[in-house]
């Protein structure tokens, strides 16, 4: 097949750029398995607006384009591609005037869920103008079936123009033999504890992680330590949100860790702690079943579609007594924690890359022939 004749498919790949953002891992990953699948049928070109370190641009075609909409549109114009995917889709997105066909991936309501964590001009934008963008794109990608429902239900998109490309597991994130587990909390041997990982926001929920830890404690008289790992959480604010809730000798948090050590941890915890306010998926439960860590979580958006029967869900992200209570369930009760672990391990089966890869490009197949 001629090079003329294969679909040529363009992505907007600013998330690319900082590739360890949320975001930017589900496009880094999928597209790197889209490439992997490529027959030779398609022809991709990655789109943004500055030179970046990720190794992906090494692998396709890149074209950089000026930050004014305006301008950059009618760059992208001229390549006179078929398909042009938009990764985030805004409004300082380069549509106008470009012909091709469009789509584009929306990962989640963050906005909706916890509004309080966003400005009014975040909101507004997220709720009022990207749904009116959604519907000029003639597809989009999300991904699961809870925001499917959300954008046809709220946003009135054709279900049939919806894609789902669910977030995939990486390897590296695996039950670890006893051989290969590292003690890098430098703790004494043996030294139980509860987990959580995250970037420390509001959003994350830190009051209830500590308050309900805290509550934990006094119920059981347990010498479990509650470590928080990720940027901000060995920080002024949540150190004193840890001293109000009187756990300050049992808190430790060793800031940013990279994914070995997330893994080690996940390895090594009692539990892995995850009540979010607002998530569009939830990847780092998955992430904790794999290392055979039983999780308890909330049950926002599409949190329980992911994790299933797998995880102790609390009734409400701001329950300190759900919270202590799934606690003490999943250390006192060896049988249900066995459990949790048991159907974690299944669980984890359902979120793979290339299948996500295979739909997005099924997806556009099907768009390019319609």
């Amino acid at each position: 097949m001629s090079t003329a004749k294969k679909l040529r498919i363009a992505v907007m790949s600013k998330p690319l750029d900082n590739w360890t953002s949320g975001s930017g891992r589900h496009l880094d990953e999928l597209m790197k398995h889209v490439l992997d699948l490529n027959d030779g049928t398609m022809e991709f070109t990655l789109i943004h607006y500055a030179k970046s370190e990720n190794p992906l641009y090494e692998r396709v075609r890149e074209l950089l384009i000026p930050r004014n909409p305006l301008s950059a549109s009618k760059i992208i114009a001229k390549q006179r591609f078929d398909i042009v995917h938009y990764s985030p889709l805004s409004v300082y997105a380069p549509l106008w005037g470009v012909t091709a066909k469009k789509t584009a991936t929306i990962h989640g309501i963050e906005e909706v869920l916890y509004p309080q964590g966003y400005s009014f001009i975040q909101r507004f934008h997220d709720t009022k103008i990207q749904p009116l963008l959604m519907k000029k794109m003639d597809g989009i990608a999300t991904v699961s079936e809870t925001g499917k429902r959300y954008f046809t239900e709220h946003y009135h998109i054709d279900p049939e123009k919806i894609c789902i490309t669910t977030n995939g597991l990486s390897p590296k994130y695996r039950t670890l033999p006893e051989s290969e587990r590292r003690n890098i909390l430098n703790e004494k041997p043996g030294q139980k504890y509860i987990l959580h990982l995250s970037r420390c926001s509001a959003r994350k929920n830190p009051v209830t992680i500590f308050r309900g830890f805290s509550r934990f404690i006094q119920e059981t008289g347990s010498s479990c330590l509650l470590v928080c790992a990720g940027r901000g959480w060995d920080g002024a604010e949540a150190k004193q949100l840890a001293a109000e809730a009187g756990i300050a000798e049992q808190y430790r948090a060793p800031g940013f860790v990279s994914e070995e050590d997330s893994v080690q941890l996940l390895n090594g915890a009692e539990a892995f702690v995850f009540p979010s306010f607002a998530e569009g998926f939830g990847m780092p439960n998955i992430e904790a079943m794999a290392c055979g860590c039983p999780v308890l979580t909330s049950g926002i958006f599409a949190i329980p579609e992911v994790v299933g029967d797998a995880a102790y869900i609390i009734s409400r992200p701001d329950s300190v007594e759900d919270f202590a209570a799934g606690l003490r369930k999943i250390t006192e009760d060896s049988a249900y924690r066995r459990r949790l672990i048991e159907r974690g391990l299944a669980n984890i089966r359902r979120f793979n890359w290339d299948d996500s890869a295979r739909n997005i490009i099924g997806y556009w197949k099907k768009l390019r022939d319609s």
